[in-house]
């Protein structure tokens, strides 16, 4: 038992790594065929939900926004 704790411990340790090191960015598409793009602390700081980045202080800015 003593030899498994080490293998069973570096996987893990690799997937903390992957998730603690992803940063999503909301990418937004506007009817001018520009492309915008939020970190997660603007999007945050906008509701919190990369969908709702469509509609900002009550106007349809883009067309869709999607996490990437």
């Amino acid at each position: 038992m003593k030899n498994k704790a080490p293998l069973l411990l570096i996987p893990c340790l690799l997937v903390a790594l992957f998730l603690a090191s992803c940063q999503r960015t909301c990418v937004c598409y506007g009817y001018d065929g520009l492309e915008h793009r939020y970190s997660e602390e603007q999007v945050d700081a906008n509701g919190g939900n990369c969908q709702n980045m469509i509609i900002q202080a009550n106007t349809r800015f883009y067309s869709v926004c999607n996490w990437e």
